[in-house]
């Protein structure tokens, strides 16, 4: 990611998130840490580059963390648990398992009317 032209917008992201912060949580202190951030990326432009920077290092870092840790948390605690229990129930509902016959072919003899193709949601 490239934090060169990118310093106003993102010390007006965290004066935004820091006041939006403040109104949930009604910290005093939050106020002040939006102001200074704001006042830092109108005033200091060198000091807004490296704040910029490290943002966005921590930003590739929460996007590394939460694609690889927290989904797969999500895939290995909820997913297949829901998958195992589903295997192990009676239900076929999508015919993947063989049949008696030997094929899953399903045979559909049907002959379309009008209202077969009114709503069909």
């Amino acid at each position: 990611m490239e934090a060169k032209g990118r310093e106003k917008e993102t010390m007006l992201a965290i004066s935004t998130g820091m006041l939006v912060l403040y109104f949930i949580f009604d910290k005093p202190w939050m106020v002040v840490v939006a102001a200074v951030a704001g006042g830092i990326g109108l005033l200091f432009p060198m000091l807004a580059h490296v704040i910029t920077k490290g943002w966005l290092k921590l930003a590739q870092a929460l996007g590394w963390f939460n694609g690889r840790v927290l989904l797969s948390l999500v895939f290995f605690v909820v997913l297949t648990p829901i998958a195992l229990l589903r295997r192990m129930g009676k239900s076929d509902s999508l015919v993947l398992r063989p049949r008696r016959e030997g094929s899953l072919w399903t045979v559909r003899d049907h002959t379309y009317v009008p209202e077969d193709l009114k709503d069909p949601w």
